[in-house]
C-alpha cells in the first residue's frame, strides 16, 4: 500500500527490511526522506528514528504507525521524527507530509498539534523533574519540598505526560542528554544551589 501511494505521488521509491540496512548505505546517494514503517506500537520508535537522523541528517524522518498517544508523539519529535502519519490517513496524508517535511516543515495529524511546541511545565513539575535529573528519589524530593510522596508521584506523572516519556530515567534523560533538545534550561529552579544525592532505587 505504502509503495503504491509514494508512486503515484510521484517518489522514487526504495525499501529496506530494517534500520541498520539504511544505515550501511556507505557511499550510496542520500535520500531525501526516510518513511519508516511500523506495524506495532510506537513505543520503540526513539531507538529507531536516532539513529536515522544521525546517519542521514538531510532526509528527514516520517513514522506511519497504526496510532499514536501523546506521549509517544512527543518522543518521536523528541528522538528527531519530522512527520507522523496515522495508517487510517495514509492515502491523503503521506505525500503531502513528505513535501512539507523535506521543505523543513514539522507534519503531524492536526489532532496533536500541541504537541509540537516545547511542552511547558508547573514551577513544581520544574522543580520535582530537576530533583530527579539530580539523583533525588520521591521521598527524598518530597522531603525537600516539603510535599507528601503522594503529591511528588502525581507532579512527575503530570510531567512525564508532557515531556513524552514514561520513567524518570526517560525524562532525565530528555533534560540532561545535549542531543535531545530541551535541556536544563526547561527548568529553572531558583533558590539556593542543590546538592547532588546518590541515586537509590524507589
Amino acid at each position: 500500500m505504502i509503495a503504491e501511494i509514494l508512486l503515484r505521488e510521484g517518489f522514487a521509491l526504495t525499501s529496506f527490511d530494517c534500520v541498520q540496512a539504511i544505515m550501511d548505505m556507505e557511499g550510496a546517494a542520500e535520500p531525501s526522506a526516510i518513511v519508516l514503517w511500523l506495524e506495532n506500537a510506537i513505543a520503540s520508535v526513539p531507538s529507531l528514528i536516532e539513529p536515522l537522523s544521525k546517519c542521514s541528517k538531510q532526509a528527514p524522518v516520517v513514522v506511519a504507525c497504526p496510532s499514536i498517544q501523546r506521549w509517544e508523539l512527543r518522543a518521536a519529535l523528541a528522538a528527531g521524527a519530522a512527520g507522523v502519519v496515522i495508517y487510517d490517513e495514509l492515502d491523503s496524508s503521506l505525500g503531502p507530509c513528505l513535501r512539507a517535511v523535506r521543505v523543513g516543515q514539522i507534519c503531524v495529524p492536526r489532532e496533536h498539534w500541541r504537541q509540537i511546541d516545547p511542552p511547558v511545565l508547573s514551577a513544581r513539575e520544574r522543580q520535582t523533574l530537576s530533583l530527579v535529573a539530580m539523583g533525588y528519589t520521591n521521598g527524598q524530593i518530597a522531603e525537600r519540598l516539603f510535599l507528601a510522596k503522594s503529591t511528588v508521584k502525581g507532579h512527575l506523572s503530570s510531567a512525564f505526560g508532557k515531556l513524552g516519556v514514561r520513567s524518570r530515567n526517560e525524562a532525565a534523560d530528555l533534560v540532561l542528554n545535549p542531543e535531545r533538545g530541551l535541556g536544563m534550561g526547561i527548568l529553572g529552579l531558583g533558590g539556593e544551589p542543590l546538592q547532588t544525592l546518590p541515586s537509590t532505587a524507589q
